[in-house]
């Protein structure tokens, strides 16, 4: 590990938060239509309740920001793919995180049923939105280095050999 030397504190842009969310909408679609909603919190106060969700989680309880991917079960033409969408977009919001010299962390909210329940009671979702995943984010204090996870053993053309 490295330490960060720009160590940049206070909060994140509202561009780097659109930058995020525009990565994230911009998915292809497994469920056939608009099929993810976004709840960005960025006041300490809703931080600190949402951390409350995820108990002993140093990655949560730092965060600057946090954007809670939701399945919209409206939005999904196939209503058992939504799962698939949040997944992806929450995986892209993490790696645009990191294009923007920010760390970020994924914390599972569904299939909690404690967890589903907690954080739709927190942000008032309605019944038809369904809380998937906390993306919590803010200024890395250290960098690690990429770690040498590839191997040629794992990566097979066209048959499996």
């Amino acid at each position: 590990m490295q330490d960060n030397e720009n160590n940049e504190q206070g909060p994140i842009s509202l561009d780097t938060i659109y930058d995020m969310v525009s990565a994230a909408m911009n998915i292809p679609s497994v469920a056939m239509g608009r099929s993810t909603q976004f709840v960005v919190l960025n006041e300490i106060e809703a931080l600190s309740r949402a951390s409350e969700i995820f108990p002993g989680s140093p990655s949560t309880m730092r965060a600057l920001t946090a954007i809670v991917v939701c399945g919209d079960l409206n939005g999904a033409q196939i209503k058992d793919r939504w799962m698939s969408d949040c997944e992806a977009a929450s995986q892209q919001i993490q790696l645009t995180a990191h294009a923007n010299g920010l760390g970020a962390y994924i914390s599972s909210v569904y299939p909690d049923p404690g967890r589903v329940r907690d954080m739709s009671a927190l942000l008032g979702l309605p019944d038809h939105i369904i809380a998937h995943s906390y993306v919590a984010m803010g200024y890395p204090v250290r960098t690690r280095s990429v770690r040498a996870a590839f191997n040629n053993e794992r990566v097979h053309f066209n048959i499996w050999a």
